[in-house]
């Protein structure tokens, strides 16, 4: 039932005077409530965490203290107490045992920082590296003539290694000194002056495309590019096929390679792939050019 009772109150949230129907109610509306209870709540709150944070103030308990457990050690010079513990094991810091109880002199803590100069850092290498200027730069244009390479292949080469760029007009120009670093690797080797088209070689030996470009890949054939058109060493196209025969070039076996030269077999392969020695398969046995090794390893030193 509604009580008949209408008496006038002050709001205790807004300040305004309302019709009250009860001798309790101290708010005109359910918003001046609400808004009430929100901020008796966030009193409450920010009186809990003040308390808290006096009580585990390290500054308020140490203050006065001229002797510290580890604990509060730790606490006073904003560490863990793993290190302070581990420091103790080491001898850096003093205790004082009385019974179970460790104690620490505030006095030995003051005085471990008397000793410690500010460290001079030096700029390291690469510092120096990344400090240094770049003052040379290709365009695309220029990467393409020069390597013989598609857009595509040079910016995935670019996104991959992190080559320096810079753009000018909307235009883009790469690193000279990194692009030739990673583009090195692609020139043709001047002391092969004999190539072969895809067309030659399946005039020649009748093989497909798939046949061509497999054989290429497996044995590692030397090849150059001139525009759309990508040509194969005549050379070691032929042994790959045995139109050479082994009479004609010197082979020897991977074992023979790796007692000559010392090698470990993954240290000989390493080389047979980076330098693109020629390989030639016998049965399930792979020989390898004993001219190119030997070209590798014991280099003519002109005087």
């Amino acid at each position: 039932m509604s009580s008949n009772i209408k008496i006038e109150r002050i709001c205790e949230w807004c300040g305004n005077r309302f019709m009250a129907q009860t001798t309790v109610t101290r708010f005109c509306s359910k918003r001046c409530a609400e808004h009430s209870y929100k901020e008796r709540m966030r009193q409450k709150k920010m009186a809990l965490s003040n308390q808290e944070t006096s009580q585990c103030n390290p500054d308020r308990k140490s203050r006065d203290k001229d002797f510290l457990t580890p604990t509060e050690t730790a606490q006073f010079l904003g560490v863990c107490r793993t290190y302070i513990y581990d420091s103790i094991n080491r001898g850096k810091i003093k205790v004082t045992r009385i019974g179970r109880k460790t104690l620490i002199s505030k006095a030995d803590i003051q005085a471990m920082f008397d000793f410690l100069t500010p460290k001079e850092t030096e700029p390291s290498e690469s510092t120096e590296r990344k400090s240094k200027s770049i003052s040379d730069f290709y365009t695309r244009a220029e990467i393409r003539e020069k390597f013989g390479v598609k857009d595509s292949w040079i910016y995935k080469v670019v996104a991959e290694n992190n080559v320096p760029k810079t753009i000018l007009r909307g235009k883009a120009y790469f690193s000279k000194s990194h692009i030739d670093r990673l583009f090195s690797a692609r020139k043709e080797n001047p002391e092969i002056t004999e190539w072969y088209s895809v067309e030659d070689i399946q005039s020649k030996y009748g093989m497909t495309l798939s046949a061509i470009y497999s054989l290429v890949s497996k044995i590692g054939i030397p090849k150059r590019k001139e525009g759309p058109k990508v040509y194969y060493s005549k050379y070691h196209f032929d042994v790959a096929k045995g139109a050479k025969s082994a009479e004609d070039v010197e082979f020897i076996s991977v074992a023979d390679a790796m007692e000559k030269y010392s090698l470990t077999r993954d240290q000989l392969y390493h080389y047979v792939k980076t330098y693109k020695i020629t390989k030639l398969r016998c049965g399930k046995y792979v020989k390898l050019n004993a001219k190119e090794l030997a070209e590798l390893f014991n280099p003519k030193i002109e005087l």
